[in-house]
């Protein structure tokens, strides 16, 4: 259970942007909650995001684990194009995700860039209860522009009311704007099984994913994980957003000299 929102941003240069934004809360029947869950999880070597909703053991576990024989090169050729290597997950996360006796739906997800190009690919896979193999669908992102692809989880309507109440702001329909959206679910608590800080990561025209800071309540966040502002100096780490969208920097917290001041009315 959770909140995943992905969305695609172009610039005026034609680059396009895939982003990822997910929540941080584990939730259990029982009312047990912790707000530090890692979510969304991404290539250090190649353009592979992956996120997930529903139960989180086996997701979590199973996705930290092929994230490390991704970048290990532990699974043998990689294939340059995203429908290849999704068969390829596909068959890892069916062996452990797929053999664990699920209580609950769990829906991975999978997005991806060609290796030697800037097209961008993305599909959901469904695990049912109980155990067996998933289900791909492939989910549409094509286009020339800027558009919301979809959101995921316990708390997909409570977000699609909050983002058409920001569409009928001025930047309603700003790539900034479905980030707005997030934020304002996230503070509703209306979902019980969605909380705690945001975790991004985005894949863009060239390079491979890229894991995005959050500055939230005057706090630094990476995957949800705590980090103390003061030891940032050297993060490797290049992009940094507050509750506004804005570009920051780590430790002051404040926007970077050349980066767009945002204000939400």
């Amino acid at each position: 259970m959770t909140t995943v929102v992905c969305w695609k941003s172009v610039d005026d240069a034609g680059r396009e942007t895939l982003h990822f934004c997910s929540d941080s809360r584990f939730r259990d029947s029982g009312g047990r909650q912790w707000d530090s869950g890692r979510k969304l999880f991404s290539s250090r070597r190649y353009p592979d995001i992956f996120g997930f909703v529903g139960e989180a053991l086996p997701p979590q576990t199973a996705l930290g684990q092929l994230i490390e024989a991704i970048d290990s090169l532990s699974l043998g050729p990689r294939s340059e194009r995203p429908e290849d290597r999704m068969g390829t997950y596909k068959a890892y996360l069916d062996r452990t995700v797929g053999a664990y006796p699920k209580s609950a739906v769990v829906e991975v997800l999978f997005a991806a860039r060609d290796d030697s190009g800037p097209s961008f690919h993305m599909w959901k896979i469904r695990y049912g209860i109980g155990r067996g193999p998933g289900t791909a669908h492939p989910i549409g992102v094509g286009g020339e522009k800027s558009r919301f692809i979809g959101v995921f989880g316990s708390g997909d309507e409570d977000y699609l009311e909050r983002l058409l109440e920001v569409r009928s702001e001025q930047q309603g329909h700003t790539s900034r704007a479905i980030y707005w959206a997030f934020m304002d679910h996230l503070a509703s608590g209306v979902d019980l099984f969605t909380g705690g800080p945001p975790q991004m990561v985005r894949l863009k025209a060239s390079g491979p994913a890229i894991p995005v800071g959050i500055c939230y309540k005057g706090s630094r966040f990476i995957y949800g994980f705590q980090l103390d502002k003061d030891q940032l100096g050297g993060t490797e780490i290049a992009e940094w957003h507050d509750e506004k969208y804005q570009f920051i920097e780590p430790v002051s917290g404040k926007p970077r000299s050349k980066a767009k001041r945002i204000v939400r009315r």
